[in-house]
C-alpha cells in the first residue's frame, strides 16, 4: 500500500486479482479517520458474519436509530442498480465523493467490490469536481454538489442525484448537460435507492420508477408504502401513485401547515416561487405560530437581506393561500450529515428570533 503526505484522494483498485489501494495517508493525518471508515467498512464486508451495522438511519420513518443489515441484500440492491445501469463491466471507474457514514457511500462501495470497479475517494466537500482532472463512469451526489459541478460534469457519464430532492431549476440546468442523470429515491431501511428517475436526455421520464421486485403502495394518507426484499416501509412520502412501479414525490405529511383550517405542503409552495429567488441563495417555506391563523405562512431565505419581488399572480385562484405573510432572512440554515435541510430547526430559530427582538 502506498503512503504520502499530500493528499487529494485515495484509489481503490478492486479489478487486481486482491484489492490494491494507493495514496494512503499515515494516522497522524487529519483525514485517517475518513479513510479508515472506508476501508473498515470493506473489512467488514469480507469477514464471514452475516449481517454489517448501517450506521444511524436518516429519520424518514421515524427517529435514527442504528440498524444493522444482512449482506444477501445489501449485495442484491447493489447488484439490481448496477444491471439497470448497464455498469458490469471489470475496471468501471467510480468517484466517491460523499460521507463514509452515508447509505450511499456504502451501496457505492459494495457495487464496486461485488462488479470490481475501480473507485477514486475524496474527502466530501460542496465543490467534489473542482481539482479532479480525471474522467469518471459513476458518480452518486447530493443535489448540492451537482449544482456546484455544473461545468464540471463532463467528467462524468452517469451521475445518480440522492439525498434530498432535485429542484426544479437544477433540473432544467441538467436539460444542457451532456452527462446521463438520476434521482434516486430511498433510505438507509431500503438499503438505498429503490426507485430512479432519468431526468434528462432521451427517455427521460416525469415519475420515480421502482426496481421490478419492488412493489409500491399508499395509505389514506397518500403517504408512500414499500414492499422490499421482504420488507415492508410505510414512509411519511406523500406521492401521487401512478402503477405499482411507477410514482411522482409531491412532499413530506410531516411538513403539512395548516394556517385557518387550509393544509398546505410547502413543498408545493417552493416550486411556485422559486423562479423569483436568486439561483444562489437557498430558501424554504414554513410556519409561525399565530393568534388567528393556529399558523402562518413565511417565507425564510439564508443570507443577508435583499428585496424579494414575487409577482402577485403567482397567487392568484385557489393559490391565493400559498402567500408568505413574513420574510425571514436566517444567515445559515442547519442541516443534516446528509446535507438535508433541519426545516423544524430553521423554524425555530425564527421564532427564537422573534421572541429575543
Amino acid at each position: 500500500m502506498e503512503y504520502q503526505e499530500s493528499f487529494l484522494g485515495m484509489w481503490i483498485y478492486f479489478s487486481s486479482n486482491k484489492m490494491s489501494v494507493t495514496n494512503l495517508v499515515l494516522k497522524e493525518h487529519p483525514l485517517y479517520q475518513w479513510q479508515e471508515s472506508i476501508l473498515s467498512f470493506l473489512n467488514n464486508c469480507n469477514e464471514k458474519n452475516q449481517t454489517l451495522l448501517m450506521s444511524f438511519t436518516s429519520g424518514t420513518t421515524g427517529n435514527p436509530k442504528r440498524i444493522f443489515m444482512k449482506k444477501k441484500f445489501m449485495y442484491e440492491s447493489a447488484k439490481r442498480t448496477v444491471n439497470f445501469l448497464n455498469l458490469k463491466k471489470r475496471g468501471t471507474r467510480g468517484l466517491l465523493c460523499l460521507s463514509p457514514d452515508s447509505i450511499a457511500s456504502k451501496m457505492f462501495l459494495i457495487r464496486a467490490m461485488i462488479f470490481q470497479w475501480d473507485i477514486y475517494c475524496i474527502p466530501p466537500s460542496s465543490t467534489p469536481l473542482e481539482n479532479i482532472e480525471e474522467s469518471f463512469d459513476i458518480v452518486s451526489m447530493v443535489p448540492m454538489q451537482v449544482f456546484s459541478s455544473l461545468n464540471h460534469l463532463d467528467k462524468i457519464r452517469v451521475i445518480l442525484i440522492g439525498g434530498s430532492s432535485v429542484s426544479v431549476e437544477l433540473e432544467e440546468r441538467l436539460q444542457k448537460i451532456s452527462t446521463i442523470c438520476y434521482a434516486t429515491y430511498g433510505m438507509t431501511e431500503t438499503l438505498g435507492h429503490i426507485a430512479l428517475k432519468k431526468i434528462n436526455g432521451l427517455n427521460k421520464t416525469p415519475y420515480f420508477q421502482s426496481f421490478e421486485d419492488v412493489y409500491l403502495s399508499i395509505d389514506k394518507r397518500n403517504c408512500l408504502g414499500i414492499y422490499n426484499m421482504g420488507t415492508f416501509i410505510q414512509t411519511n412520502d406523500m406521492v401521487h401513485l401512478i402503477s405499482d412501479h411507477k410514482f411522482n414525490w409531491i412532499g413530506r405529511f410531516d411538513n403539512i401547515i395548516n394556517s385557518g383550517g387550509i393544509k398546505m405542503l410547502p413543498e408545493l409552495i417552493e416550486k411556485e416561487i422559486y423562479p423569483f429567488i436568486p439561483s444562489h441563495r437557498r430558501f424554504l417555506i414554513s410556519s409561525i405560530p399565530d393568534k388567528i391563523l393556529g399558523e402562518k405562512i413565511v417565507l425564510i431565505i439564508e443570507g443577508s437581506f435583499f428585496s424579494v419581488q414575487i409577482p402577485q399572480y403567482v397567487f392568484l385562484g385557489e393559490k391565493k393561500f400559498y402567500k408568505p405573510k413574513a420574510i425571514f432572512f436566517v444567515k445559515n440554515f442547519i442541516e443534516n450529515s446528509f446535507g438535508k435541510l433541519k426545516r423544524k430547526e430553521i423554524k425555530n430559530l425564527v421564532i427564537k428570533n422573534l421572541l429575543v427582538n
